[in-house]
């Protein structure tokens, strides 16, 4: 669970970065209001750009960790935000049981924890196929999901573009639902429900995110 020292560190950042969050990017952030303010919950997201993480911290009613590929930790820079918000690192290209682990450890001590299903950034801002890792978790550490749509993250950082630049962006919420395994139901087949239901209500939010942006 994040320290009280790492949870006043990030509250205190969170209203300077939040205004330049905005001069930047002009978001808009609905659905804030389904997200528990407390207990372990479990947010799943697309996941178009590096920036995707910096904003949803930013604009989080409530502190955020996530689970992050264990190269990013070694980045200067980025390592400072990852250890501020207590990220679980992962091995990309294989099955890590340790990242398993920790991410249940952290929603039964009462975190509010990011996984993005699609395991790598979207392809060009195209959704990938999920992994059912995130329902596994879930399902395991006994929270709801609470899916997240993000839209214009793309436009405003190209997979082959340095640097991000300037444009309007989309954060949508949606409500929380709780994963179940039926008994009559292979486990497997019960999780790749649950994800389908995770990817389905994804791309509703990021069409309800278009529309706000007027697209």
């Amino acid at each position: 669970m994040m320290t009280e020292g790492k949870m006043k560190t990030y509250r205190l950042l969170q209203p300077a970065a939040k205004v330049l969050a905005w001069l930047l990017f002009r978001p808009k952030v609905i659905g804030t209001e389904n997200i528990p303010m407390d207990g372990g919950t479990l947010i799943v997201s697309n996941h178009p750009t590096y920036l995707d993480p910096i904003l949803l911290a930013i604009f989080a009613p409530r502190p955020f960790s996530f689970v992050a590929k264990r190269p990013l930790f070694y980045l200067p820079i980025v390592r400072t935000f990852l250890w501020l918000t207590d990220c679980v690192p992962v091995e990309q290209d294989a099955p890590d049981r340790r990242a398993l682990r920790l991410s249940i450890q952290k929603l039964r001590k009462g975190d509010a924890l990011v996984i993005f299903p699609e395991g790598t950034r979207s392809d060009h801002g195209k959704l990938r196929p999920f992994q059912l890792g995130p329902a596994m978790i879930a399902v395991e550490a006994q929270v709801p999901i609470v899916p997240c749509g993000l839209v214009g993250f793309y436009e405003a950082w190209k997979m082959e573009a340095p640097i991000p630049k300037p444009a309007p962006v989309a954060i949508v919420f949606g409500k929380p639902f709780t994963p179940q395994l039926p008994n009559d139901v292979p486990r497997r087949e019960a999780l790749s429900l649950i994800t389908e239901r995770m990817r389905n209500e994804i791309v509703r939010l990021m069409e309800l995110g278009g529309q706000l942006l007027g697209r």
